[in-house]
């Protein structure tokens, strides 16, 4: 099995890889046994939690550092793949860039310090990664989640994160620079005046090119415009509504060998729009499952990657993205019929998802409740990324999971209904693991009651009206209102 090294870490340092983190100890130089696969790793160079209400700077000299100094840390991960040829993999420390560096950027000399020594640092500073997956049902999540990024990982994880797999806590996508580039530059133009804030940006072909390996490159994905673009009309509302147009349009973009032909096809579908359209009857100009599996993949490995970006890193622009891919799948009523493997998978990796954000949480929950001295610690990072997410919040995903639970029950014909049955089994067991949060993905769900209240609360009884789901409700502002004409 292949180890992990890393060099010159400070001192009781949060450490991580996949779903299992530590503080490290004195004698920490890495983990052995790592099983052959895709693993994560992510370090942030302190542990101690950071008074939010301190007036003390949080500007570390990182030249001459002192015990009084103190700072707000950031996370840095990387992805690694490991198998039986890859005997060790080397990172070390830099606490002036606060980077972990890889083997190529070490010097020769330590490398060969580290590989004459290798035996001894295996036995003695080397943690087992068996004994940190406690409980086991972590090694067991992770592999769920990981599986969806295997086959693609040279691929996908080369193309968002780069040659190195890195990523960190405040990264952010290429289109994120544009946007506040132009936002800067029209501030400019509007007040009359030169740049007073804001990031220089670079000439063109000047220096752009290693901005650009600093950005996350998710695809784009643009909400507000989910129809082809020679759509008008009765189309462009089908789409709006129903947004297998633009799901399968990822498809086809991160497929590579996608049939010209068929292209040539779509370009000639437009006769298609008619004054009584649906999505029923434009789905003929959507492309087939079969041509587009690689883009399948791809994009299920690109969720893979954000969601771990989101709950290990705190990466927000991970979380856009996450939350941006499963709002074009969940309300891609079509598409169930027409690409209904992808739809099954799908539904798997949110069972895995969801279990290991109960994981992180749960782990958190235990550990930093109160310190020693029974003073709260703060609320782990954690718990704030996923608090929209599994703790209700706006119901962002209770939502989007009832949508997608109306429209399978609506599936009629398909064409491989083997399949259709393995998503609505999947389904149900996705159903009865969300109740443990309190979520109820049918519609069978009191919005109006009498609750009595206890007796230490003064007894009584109140009556509660539930207001978060409004919108599933043809009621208020949301009901519909008939005009004759």
């Amino acid at each position: 099995m292949t180890s992990l090294i890393l060099l010159d870490l400070p001192q009781s340092s949060f450490c991580a890889i996949d779903l299992a983190s530590f503080t490290t100890a004195p004698r920490f130089r890495g983990i052995k046994n790592i099983p052959p696969g895709i693993h994560f790793c992510y370090f942030s160079p302190t542990s101690d939690p950071v008074d939010p209400t301190s007036t003390e700077s949080r500007i570390t000299d990182l030249e001459n550092p002192t015990s009084q100094s103190s700072s707000l840390h950031f996370r840095t991960g990387f992805f690694f793949a490991t198998s039986p040829s890859i005997p060790y993999i080397i990172k070390k420390w830099c606490s002036k860039t606060e980077t972990l560096l890889s083997e190529s950027e070490i010097s020769s000399v330590e490398i060969e310090n580290v590989k004459n020594n290798l035996q001894e640092i295996h036995r003695e500073f080397l943690s087992p990664y068996e004994k940190l997956q406690i409980p086991e049902e972590k090694l067991v999540v992770w592999n769920s989640l990981a599986s969806s990024i295997i086959n693609r990982s040279q691929m996908t994880l080369t193309r968002i994160l780069g040659s190195s797999w890195t990523c960190e806590s405040t990264r952010e996508t290429v289109w994120e620079k544009e946007e506040l580039y132009e936002a800067i530059r029209s501030k400019t133009e509007i007040t009359g005046s030169r740049q007073m804030f804001g990031p220089e940006r670079p000439p063109d072909g000047n220096g752009d090119g290693g901005k650009e390996k600093d950005s996350l490159d998710y695809t784009r994905i643009d909400l507000k415009r989910t129809w082809p673009p020679n759509a008008f009309g009765r189309e462009r509302t089908v789409w709006a509504r129903d947004r297998s147009w633009v799901l399968t349009d990822i498809f086809r973009k991160l497929s590579t060998k996608y049939d010209e032909r068929l292209r040539q096809g779509e370009a000639g579908d437009s006769g298609l729009v008619t004054a009584n359209s649906t999505a029923q009857s434009l789905a003929g100009s959507l492309p087939l499952s079969e041509d587009t599996e690689e883009g399948q993949a791809a994009l299920l490995a690109e969720l893979a990657v954000a969601f771990v970006s989101t709950i290990l890193l705190a990466n927000y622009s991970s979380t856009i993205q996450f939350k941006h891919i499963l709002d074009i799948s969940l309300t891609a009523g079509e598409a169930i019929k027409s690409h209904t493997k992808y739809f099954v998978k799908l539904v798997s990796m949110l069972q895995a998802m969801l279990k290991a954000a109960r994981l992180v949480i749960g782990e958190k929950a235990e550990s930093d409740d109160e310190d020693e001295e029974g003073e709260a610690t703060g609320v782990p990072i954690e718990d704030t990324v996923l608090e929209e997410i599994i703790s209700g919040g706006d119901a962002w995903l209770i939502k989007l999971l009832r949508g997608f639970n109306r429209e399978l029950k609506d599936v009629g014909d398909v064409k491989d209904k083997k399949e259709l049955n393995k998503l609505r089994e999947g389904f149900v067991k996705l159903e009865r693991m969300s109740r443990r949060f309190g979520w109820y993905l049918d519609d069978q769900y009191v919005r109006k009651g009498m609750v009595d209240l206890p007796a230490e609360e003064g007894g009584g009884r109140v009556e509660v009206e539930l207001e978060d789901m409004e919108g599933e409700d043809e009621r208020g502002e949301f009901a519909p209102v008939i005009v004759e004409l």
